[in-house]
C-alpha cells in the first residue's frame, strides 16, 4: 500500500506539473483573449447611445473595465477622442492594423464583424500584447491593449512552486502510510472478506463497526450496501413476477382476442348464410306461393334480429370490460325490479307452457347500479325460460342477511355437466349449442352478468340440483339510505 501510494502521488504530481507546464500557457492565453472581447462587450454597452465620452461613461469604464487595460477611443464624426495613458501609444498599432505600418509581427487571433484580435510583438522592444481594434454600436472606432508578459512569468513561478509542493506532498504521504499501513490493513481485509460474500450473494454478513474513521464509514456504508442489496434483489424478484404476470396477461389478452374474433364470425356465418340464401331465393322468384315468401322473409327477419341482439349485448359487454360504463349506485327495490321483468317475459312463458313459482311481494333495498342489474336479472331468467324442460318450471327467491341480498332463479332441466360450470362464463361458450341456436342463444348473457357483477365487486354463480339449475348473485342491502360515489372497476 506504501509503494501504491508513493507510485500514485509521483505520477499525480508529475503529471499534474506536466500538464501545467504544457496547457497553462495556452489556457491562460485564451483566457486574456476572451477577457479582451469581454472588455468589448463592456464598452459596447456603456456607450451603446454616446455621441462623446462623457465624465459619467469615463467613471462607468474605470469601475467596469479595471486598470489592467490600455483604451483609445475615436468617433470620426465628431472628431472626439479619449484615451486611458497620456502618451500616444495607440498611433502605431492603428497604423499597423490599418495596413499603414509593418514594422512589427502581428497575429490574427480572433475575429467578428466588428473587431478583430492580434497579438503584437514589438520587434524594437520585445513587448508583448494582446490589441482588440473595431468599431463600437454606436460608431466610435476601439483599440483595446492588456500585456501577456506577466501572465507567462507568473505561469513559470506556479508551475516551479507546484513541483516543490508535490515533492513535500510525496514525502509526508509516504511517512504517514507507513505509519497507518498496520492499522488499517487488517479492517480492509476483514470489508474484502465481507465483499467476496456479497458478491456470493450473502448478504447476511456484516463488518464492524466500532471505528469512527474513515475506515468505520466505509464498513458502516459495506453495511448498508448488503442490505439495500438485499430489499434490492427482492423487489427486483417481484417486478419480475409483475412482469410475468403481465406477459402472461398480454398473451392471455391476445388470446382472448383470436378466440373473440373467430367466436364473432363463428356466430355470424350462419345467420348470414340464412339471411342471404333466402334473400336471392326471394329476388329469383323461387317459389310464387305468397306464403312461401312470407316464410322467407320472416327467417331473414329473424336472422337480423339475432344479429342485432348479438351486436347489442357484444357492445355492452365490451363497455362493461373496458371500462366504458360506469357503475352508478342507487338505492332501489330488487323485488320490484324481478316483478318487472318477470312480467315482461309473461307472454314467453305463457307460449312455452312454463311455470313460474315468484311469491315475493315486500320490498327489499339493495344498493347498486339499478340499470346493470336489470340486465342480470333479465339474462338470468331468459336463461331460466330459454332451458326449462321436464316439468317446466322456474322458481325465483331472495334471501336477505345483514350482509347480502341473494337473488337466485332456479329452472328444471337437465344439470350443467361439471366439465362446463367454469367455462360458462366465457364469451359464446355453449353448453347445448343446438338447443342455443334454436332459441336464438349467443353465449353471451351469462359473460354480461359476469362482467356486470365484477363491476360490482359482489358474488355471483351457479349450483347443480338434481332435477335443475340454479344460478345466484349477490347485492348489498340498502336498509338505510346512502349516498355512493359514482365509480369504475378499478376503484
Amino acid at each position: 500500500m506504501m509503494i501504491a501510494c508513493a507510485v500514485l502521488i509521483i505520477v499525480s504530481v508529475g503529471g499534474m506539473w506536466l500538464l501545467f507546464r504544457i496547457l497553462i500557457d495556452d489556457f491562460s492565453f485564451k483566457r486574456k483573449v476572451q477577457e479582451i472581447e469581454k472588455c468589448y462587450s463592456t464598452l459596447d454597452e456603456i456607450l451603446a447611445d454616446a455621441q462623446k465620452v462623457e465624465r459619467t461613461e469615463r467613471e462607468q469604464i474605470a469601475v467596469r473595465v479595471g486598470q489592467q487595460y490600455k483604451l483609445f477611443l475615436y468617433n470620426a464624426k465628431q472628431k472626439v477622442s479619449y484615451s486611458t495613458n497620456a502618451d500616444t501609444w495607440y498611433m502605431d498599432p492603428i497604423l499597423r492594423y490599418t495596413g499603414y505600418s509593418k514594422k512589427n509581427e502581428i497575429k490574427e487571433l480572433a475575429a467578428t464583424e466588428n473587431y478583430t484580435v492580434y497579438q503584437n510583438i514589438d520587434d524594437t522592444t520585445k513587448l508583448q500584447n494582446i490589441d482588440l481594434y473595431g468599431t463600437l454600436s454606436n460608431g466610435f472606432t476601439v483599440l483595446i491593449r492588456t500585456s501577456y508578459m506577466e501572465m507567462e512569468s507568473d505561469n513559470r513561478y506556479i508551475t516551479d512552486r507546484l513541483l516543490i509542493v508535490g515533492l513535500v506532498v510525496l514525502v509526508v504521504s509516504i511517512l504517514f502510510a507507513m505509519l497507518i499501513s498496520r492499522t488499517v490493513t487488517k479492517p480492509i481485509r476483514q470489508m474484502s472478506e465481507v465483499a467476496e460474500r456479497m458478491a456470493g450473494l450473502d448478504f447476511e454478513a456484516r463488518c464492524e463497526e466500532h471505528r469512527s474513521d474513515e475506515i468505520g464509514l466505509l464498513a458502516g456504508s459495506l453495511n448498508r450496501l448488503s442490505e439495500r442489496l438485499q430489499e434490492t434483489i427482492g423487489e427486483l424478484k417481484n417486478a419480475n413476477s409483475e412482469l410475468q404476470r403481465d406477459l402472461d396477461y398480454r398473451t392471455e389478452l391476445d388470446e382472448m382476442r383470436s378466440d373473440f374474433i373467430a367466436n364473432v364470425s363463428h356466430e355470424l356465418k350462419t345467420p348470414i348464410a340464412l339471411i342471404q340464401g333466402y334473400a336471392e331465393g326471394l329476388a329469383e322468384n323461387v317459389t310464387d306461393d305468397a306464403e312461401s315468401r312470407e316464410y322467407y322473409c320472416n327467417v331473414i327477419s329473424d336472422e337480423a334480429a339475432k344479429m342485432n341482439r348479438m351486436v347489442r349485448k357484444l357492445l355492452t359487454l365490451n363497455q362493461l370490460e373496458f371500462g366504458g360504463n360506469q357503475v352508478e349506485y342507487s338505492r332501489f327495490d330488487i323485488v320490484g325490479l324481478i316483478s318487472g321483468v318477470l312480467a315482461s317475459t309473461e307472454v314467453l312463458r305463457t307460449q312455452k307452457e312454463i311455470k313460474l313459482h315468484w311469491h315475493e311481494t315486500e320490498p327489499v333495498y339493495v344498493w347498486a347500479d339499478e340499470y346493470m342489474i336489470e340486465e342480470v336479472v333479465t339474462n338470468y331468467i331468459s336463461n331460466a325460460i330459454n332451458h326449462a324442460s321436464k316439468s317446466k318450471e322456474i322458481a325465483v327467491s331472495l334471501e336477505t342477511t345483514e350482509e347480502s341480498v341473494r337473488v337466485s332463479v332456479y329452472n328444471t332441466g337437465v344439470p350443467i355437466p361439471a366439465e362446463d360450470i367454469d367455462k360458462i362464463w366465457t364469451k359464446f361458450y355453449k353448453v347445448d349449442k343446438a338447443r342455443s341456436r334454436e332459441y336464438g342463444g349467443s353465449g353471451l348473457g351469462l359473460s354480461i352478468v359476469k362482467a356486470v357483477m365484477d363491476r360490482h365487486h359482489r358474488r355471483f354463480g351457479v349450483e347443480n340440483h338434481e332435477n335443475g339449475v340454479e344460478f345466484w348473485f349477490e347485492l348489498e342491502p340498502a336498509g338505510e339510505e346512502r349516498r355512493y360515489e359514482t365509480h369504475d372497476s378499478n376503484h
